[in-house]
């Protein structure tokens, strides 16, 4: 057999592995992740033929929604098929991951041993999310640029293309992106043959946004889109200091000290040595992807801002490891990580079949529509079933003012535009005083909040909520909200 198709089958072999392991992670996962929540409303609404904007407040640019949205129109509109993407997502992370470590020059061994330690620093929160995508967007890019010695326009025009796609997931980070991966190639070079190269990756990078604007102008949506994308920012108050991630000793605040170092030696050794490259992509491009944990420095936009830099971490201490010169000792290594990585494999392979077994045979399940084959607390489904009879059994619209309404209203497919995201930011330019002035020229209508005595979400406009408080009647009260009249 010759070599090539070893290698096409050993690659197959791991991708399997990985699917395995993302379906193990996330199948068995219970309703309860507001993110994963969120984005299958988007696409949901699209699948039935709603537009962002227009129809439906979201911050961020549409491509996902409508990528996933899509699928569901094929599918179904089940958060359950959204899971099998996001399974799909998350191998294609891991296994980019691995041809990153593999072009970096750490063998076989030690690249799937490190791309499995990608693994476990993600798995814990990963789902479907546009930061992810554009995580994956990035690895593709620092292969492509490792990789490609080639100067022609054609490629130096699709990497821009390429960068430009990360501003159709999120408008913010996907230009800090297109801005590192059009520029960083000058710092080196600043020759009339490396403007060019910058000229054709500008070029591409205008030709998504480009399509976007078309899109935007042909569905009349431009003026909604600044509204909820552009000045609606301004109203985003939330924040979260990055010194939060050093309030626990663990993993994530070792990483979280030693990335930032990193970052800097990638870039310092890559701008003073030519012959370096490496080290200069993985510096810029973790730095552009770095940029993703300001301003909410939460565990979860950490984990996806400092990918890139963590893999550049494992490759400097592995290839350290695996350049160990004593014979005697590398020997002993090498055979040693045999032994670990098949263990490793072995025991993923083992223990996320059997949580995909228990998923399958005994876990609790959703029959709610939309959310069918999706394990639930009981608690949570005959709340959500509750709240669902009171809505129906109204004659005038339910309004639910709480960052969970959409839970409540995807098995009725019903969306109520600002509500149904009802966040800090995400509720247009004129934030929380436009809501109470919407509330204040409603008639005939019930609002549903959640009890005083329980917490609200940490983006929750709780102005707009003591308002319907001080100002409605409450008239009722299912399972833990409180009924307001108009």
């Amino acid at each position: 057999m010759k070599q090539k198709t070893k290698d096409i089958i050993f690659n197959i072999c791991y991708i399997l592995v990985l699917l395995i392991a993302f379906l193990g992670v996330l199948l068995p996962k219970n309703l309860q992740n507001l993110d994963e929540i969120w984005n299958f409303n988007f696409a949901r609404n699209i699948a039935n033929g709603l537009l962002p904007y227009n129809d439906f407040n979201m911050l961020q640019t549409p491509l996902l929604p409508f990528i996933l949205g899509g699928v569901l129109k094929i599918c179904g509109t089940e958060l359950f098929v959204v899971r099998i993407i996001s399974a799909i997502l998350g191998v294609a992370i891991i296994y980019m991951a691995y041809i990153i470590l593999k072009k970096l020059g750490l063998n076989t061994k030690w690249s799937i041993f490190s791309s499995l330690m990608v693994f476990f620093f993600i798995k814990d929160n990963f789902n479907i999310d546009y930061n992810y995508v554009i995580l994956l967007i990035t690895l593709i890019l620092i292969y492509l640029e490792l990789r490609n010695r080639n100067t022609s326009v054609k490629y130096n025009i699709i990497i821009g293309i390429l960068a430009g796609t990360t501003i159709l997931f999120k408008q913010s980070i996907g230009i800090v992106i297109s801005v590192f991966t059009c520029l960083y190639i000058l710092i080196n070079n600043r020759d009339k043959e490396t403007l060019k190269k910058v000229g054709y990756r500008i070029i591409g990078a205008l030709i998504p946004v480009l399509i976007l604007i078309i899109y935007l102008l042909a569905s009349n949506s431009l003026g909604n889109f600044g509204d909820y994308c552009i000045l609606g920012i301004k109203t985003f108050s939330n924040d979260v200091s990055y010194m939060k991630l050093l309030d626990d000793m663990n993993i994530t605040a070792l990483i979280s000290i030693l990335a930032p170092i990193t970052i800097i030696y990638f870039l310092i050794t890559g701008i003073k040595n030519k012959s370096k490259k490496e080290n200069l992509i993985l510096g810029i491009f973790g730095l552009a992807q770095f940029i993703m944990v300001y301003p909410i420095a939460d565990e979860i936009h950490f984990q996806i801002a400092a990918l890139p830099t963590v893999i550049g971490m494992l490759y400097l201490i592995c290839k350290k490891i695996q350049e160990i010169k004593p014979i005697k000792v590398s020997i002993f290594i090498e055979h040693f990580m045999n032994v670990i990585t098949i263990s490793m494999v072995f025991m993923v392979v083992l223990f996320f079949t059997n949580e995909l077994l228990y998923y399958y045979t005994n876990s609790e399940k959703s029959i709610l529509t939309n959310f069918s084959g999706i394990p639930i607390s009981e608690g949570l489904q005959d709340r959500i079933i509750e709240v669902d009879n009171f809505i129906l059994e109204q004659d005038k619209p339910v309004y639910i003012l709480d960052s969970e309404a959409a839970v409540y209203m995807i098995p009725l497919n019903r969306y109520n535009k600002d509500y149904d995201m009802f966040l800090k930011g995400n509720l247009g330019s004129e934030g929380e005083e436009g809501q109470i002035d919407k509330i204040k020229n409603m008639e005939n209508a019930y609002i549903l909040i959640k009890n005083e005595n329980l917490s609200l979400n940490w983006q929750t406009p709780k102005d707009v909520i003591n308002y319907v408080r001080n100002n409605l009647k409450k008239v009722d009260t299912v399972s833990f909200f409180d009924v307001f009249e108009l």
